[in-house]
């Protein structure tokens, strides 16, 4: 009866445990996230659009030093900068998580790194950015929204303009092909010139790939093929 009742015991705690790894986290792990909260309910605003790429939360994974900490419901604010948690008990609040270099996270399939990068000012800044290929030298997407202030109708004939979230994204390159160089993201229109030019003394040879097999460097999926190539040399 007492081996009947070991066994029972071990296989029900195998499952929960099991269960647990699969469920989401009530409370982010200290260290990772801001434990002020923030109600999730998005409050009636005068401003029109959204500073969200979507405004539900969706399953999402926190990674830390390449390992999993945390899984949950996740949002990315393109506004305010901010990856939000939803707290798992309330439900009606959520977490900010910390912004540092070593804690990545990937929300709905896609992935979201911190970078710093050379603002239009030469200062330098640091963001969220996704990641669109490996390697040494990487393309990185900077999604943001704007909130363009509202404008009152100087005639009689002109009207109210609400305050607007508008979205003003852009592409970054990364190269760290010199390891011990201070590397920042710096902004990249995407042209075959822009793109040839992170390419240093195979540019020439690159240059000739580009042709051989027929690449727009205008288009986001050519720029990550010629990348991929380019880091496997």
């Amino acid at each position: 009866m007492n081996k009947i009742l070991t066994v029972i015991f071990i296989t029900t705690f195998v499952i929960n445990n099991v269960n647990g790894q699969n469920a989401y986290s009530p409370v982010p792990e200290e260290g990772i996230v801001n434990f002020v909260t923030s109600s999730t309910e998005i409050e009636p605003s005068k401003a029109k659009g959204t500073p969200y790429l979507n405004e539900e939360f969706v399953h999402g994974e926190v990674i830390v030093d390449d390992k999993v900490k945390e899984v949950g419901k996740m949002r990315y604010n393109a506004y305010r900068n901010e990856v939000e948690i939803l707290d798992n008990i309330s439900k009606d609040s959520y977490y900010s998580l910390l912004k540092r270099a070593y804690i990545r996270v990937e929300i709905d399939g896609k992935n979201y790194s911190i970078y710093t990068y050379v603002d239009s000012d030469e200062s330098i800044k640091t963001s969220y950015f996704t990641d669109l290929n490996e390697g040494a030298l990487k393309l990185l997407f900077k999604p943001e929204a704007l909130l363009k202030q509202a404008r009152s109708p100087s005639t009689s004939y002109e009207k109210y303009v609400p305050p607007t979230f508008v979205w003003n994204s852009s592409y970054y390159m990364l190269d760290e092909t010199i390891a011990d160089a201070e590397n920042h993201a710096v902004k990249v229109r995407l042209t075959k010139k822009s793109i040839l030019d992170f390419t240093g003394d195979r540019k020439e040879e690159m240059k000739e790939y580009v042709k051989e097999n027929k690449l727009n460097l205008r288009q986001e999926k050519d720029v990550i093929s010629f990348l991929n190539y380019y880091n496997s040399l």
